[in-house]
């Protein structure tokens, strides 16, 4: 009986190793950045809202979008996932606050999930990792 475990739990744990293929994105490298955004500040006062968006530029590849989604925060790098850089791949904010546009090809992004909202690309909008510190302050890094 003891050996069964042993087999059963050797089994389940290479099932669980099993290799996954992942395709990178090869419009966007990576950018090596940490940023903390001060709540108090004017400039980031829509974030104390649910449902506020701000723009942070000079961070990231072509600066971010940080959200207030609730009681999460998501933080996305600005730059168009369907292209490679270049000076009309920073992406825009709609007027409604919930999709970012690329001016190039128009492709809509969601702010919620990062995901296109057509079938032209299957490439999400690159996201940062947002901790909150304290009650007035993101730090945003990858």
């Amino acid at each position: 009986m003891y050996r069964i475990l042993i087999l059963l739990a050797v089994l389940l744990l290479f099932q669980n190793c099993e290799k996954k293929n992942f395709q990178r994105n090869p419009f966007l490298q990576e950018a090596k950045f940490s940023t903390i955004l001060n709540l108090n500040l004017p400039e980031y006062n829509k974030l104390r809202i649910a449902g506020g968006v701000v723009l942070v530029d000079n961070v990231g590849l072509r600066g971010i979008v940080v959200a207030n989604i609730g009681n999460n925060y998501m933080a996305w790098d600005r730059a168009c996932p369907s292209q490679a850089l270049s000076d009309c791949s920073q992406m825009t904010l709609e007027s409604d606050h919930l999709f970012m546009l690329c001016p190039c090809n128009g492709v809509k992004y969601n702010l919620l999930n990062g995901q296109p909202q057509s079938k032209e690309t299957s490439y999400p909008m690159l996201n940062y990792q947002v901790v909150k510190r304290g009650d007035n302050a993101l730090e945003i890094s990858n």
